[in-house]
């Protein structure tokens, strides 16, 4: 049995460790060796769920390993999300086009490769894709696995850079965000595992929080 992160589903900050049973990523599969050359379109299947899972381990040894990034993206130091830990994002020079959308930027955040959208246009993107709200309260979600048996999964979330403050027991933001995430998930998982995980969200967030309130306070 391996531990994962709950944020490599359940898209928040903050670090709950459950079970999972058999969950793999994609780093983990095994790549056939051979040339790779990044492209923005390698970058649009990867947010679409349309590329093998060994591209995205291609790609994060391309962007993340010192390798020269190409000249047609730029990483972005401020993406606005500095309370996001792990996101990475880029420029492109020329835009691709996700979900319909073109854009000229994409960000990485574990096994999610994503675009950010308005949220009406992340909301129309969920329909389009017939995705389903998952039942989690501390953020908004949506989903749809390609395969129902190991994914990949196609979603939506909301920034999360208060996800540590609402931990500690501050009141959320009221309102609808300004933005949302849309991309694809490469953990290797059932659409059952994801929801058993989304159903414990909310309970593990809360004692995630406990725990952290606990030992600032334990702090001299």
């Amino acid at each position: 049995m391996m531990k994962f992160y709950l944020s490599t589903f359940i898209a928040l900050a903050f670090v709950c460790q459950l079970t999972g049973n058999g969950i793999a990523y994609a780093e983990d599969q095994p790549v056939e060796q051979g040339t790779f050359e990044l492209a923005p379109e390698i970058l649009a299947a990867l947010a679409e769920c349309r590329a093998p899972r060994d591209v995205l381990g291609e790609t994060g040894m391309a962007l993340f390993t010192g390798s020269a990034i190409p000249e047609w993206l730029t990483p972005v130091d401020d993406d606005g999300h500095d309370g996001m830990m792990g996101l990475e994002t880029f420029d492109l020079k020329t835009p691709i086009t996700v979900f319909g959308a073109p854009t000229t930027r994409i960000a990485f955040l574990q096994e999610w490769v994503v675009t950010e959208q308005t949220y009406d246009a992340a909301l129309e993107t969920t329909r389009k894709q017939d995705m389903k709200r998952a039942p989690i309260k501390v953020t908004e979600q949506y989903y749809r696995f390609v395969d129902p048996e190991s994914g990949p999964m196609i979603g939506a979330f909301a920034p999360t850079d208060d996800a540590l403050a609402v931990m500690l027991g501050m009141p959320m933001e009221a309102g609808k965000p300004k933005t949302m995430f849309v991309g694809c998930n490469y953990a290797i998982a059932s659409q059952k595992d994801f929801l058993d995980a989304a159903a414990k969200a909310d309970t593990m967030a809360g004692d995630a929080g406990q725990d952290i309130q606990e030992m600032l306070e334990g702090e001299p």
